[in-house]
């Protein structure tokens, strides 16, 4: 009984997840909307790269907001600015130059709801269960990578971008709705104000090797989530959805097969390794010749995000500093919008230079050396504990 209660207090939060990461993903195909525009590679990675960097700056200090004056109004002020954005992404059907701020309020409300609703979900667990819950809040997105092309690709080639455009302000609207609903959600916090760069460093300091791994493979990440739609192009309709499928198809299988079973720190560097195959995957992107090649590309790509995140997730759980979970877990959220955000302008400049081939292949290698170079400082760390 007590299991299924927590089941049943899990739901609401993985609907909010849902629909943030739905907000996030149908619009995969933004890039070749901003191309039909007349968009050079490098204007797109800074409309999607805006995104990221404002999304990173709001993670950053949800923590201290959350710790301070509530994890859900946190949240629902996220909801509001999610709000803004989708207006402001429907009247950029009319003035394209209103993507920029869409992309920035989209990445603000983002963060906020994310952060918000996350620290108010492991608060209510103990501690040997927050990196598995934090991996269970992230499962939808995984979901949502495979549901979100197909959809866009569905409302774009039947009514146009303007429908997508909608669908992003439906759903903040409803992960409000949510957020009201959550048990004790408007409690204030009445805490003492300690200074942010004082909680920064403490919290900072704690998770120093897990933030920098966390950057590199949001810097690989952003390409793929930058520049697949233009880069697989020539092959059709269907192809952004073939590995969104595989993505979430393989993130889904292992998250639930697996992650359990990584309880242990040599588990935990053994599953996070899984992403070697995920760099090799990145590299193939741009030499595949039929869609369902992309299908298992997402595959292989998927599973390594799978397993790979609830093992640093737990890494980074028993880290963060007990007087400040927040910060710690903001900062840990965050760690990987750093990478989102300076990798697209950074791709897509190499791209209209050399190709997307030699981008993806750069993405593939960079994550392969961030791995080892990760895995063997944990280890060493481990040999001498």
């Amino acid at each position: 009984m007590e299991q299924k209660d927590r089941l049943n207090g899990l739901y609401p939060y993985l609907a909010i997840s849902s629909l943030v990461n739905l907000a996030t993903w149908v619009l995969l195909l933004l890039p070749n909307f901003l191309h039909q525009k007349g968009w050079s590679g490098q204007g797109i990675g800074w409309a999607m790269g805006t995104y990221f960097s404002v999304n990173l700056v709001a993670q950053v200090f949800a923590g201290d907001i959350a710790d301070r004056r509530g994890s859900v109004k946190t949240a629902l002020g996220g909801v509001g600015l999610g709000i803004i954005a989708g207006i402001l992404y429907v009247a950029a059907g009319w003035w394209t130059w209103l993507i920029i701020p869409a992309r920035m309020f989209h990445g603000a409300g983002t963060g906020l709801i994310t952060s918000g609703a996350l620290i108010q979900l492991t608060q209510s667990v103990p501690m040997q269960q927050k990196g598995t819950v934090i991996g269970y809040f992230g499962l939808p997105g995984f979901v949502m990578i495979g549901v979100g092309p197909l959809l866009a690709e569905w409302l774009v080639y039947a009514w146009g971008f303007q429908v997508s455009f909608l669908l992003i302000l439906a759903a903040f609207g409803l992960s409000g709705w949510l957020l009201l609903r959550l048990p004790q959600s408007l409690i204030d916090v009445d805490r003492p104000r300690t200074p942010f760069l004082v909680v920064f460093k403490a919290s900072f300091v704690r998770l120093e090797r897990i933030l920098v791994f966390s950057i590199f493979f949001g810097l690989c990440f952003s390409c793929w989530n930058g520049f697949l739609a233009p880069t697989v192009r020539a092959l059709g309709a269907g192809a952004v959805s073939n590995f969104g499928a595989g993505y979430a198809l393989g993130a889904v299988v292992t998250r639930l097969g697996f992650s359990h079973a990584m309880d242990t720190h040599r588990r935990r560097l053994i599953a996070i390794s899984s992403l070697f195959a995920y760099g090799i995957g990145l590299i193939l992107i741009p030499h595949v010749y039929f869609g369902w090649n992309l299908l298992l590309i997402g595959i292989v790509c998927g599973m390594g995000h799978g397993i790979y995140y609830p093992s640093l997730s737990s890494l980074a759980a028993e880290r963060f500093h007990p007087l400040y979970p927040g910060q710690g877990m903001s900062l840990y959220v965050s760690a990987s919008a750093v990478g989102h955000f300076i990798g697209p302008p950074i791709w897509g400049a190499l791209a209209d230079r050399f190709g997307y081939s030699l981008i993806f292949l750069l993405a593939g290698l960079l994550l392969v050396l961030s791995v080892g170079v990760f895995v063997r400082g944990e280890t060493s760390s481990e040999d001498e504990a």
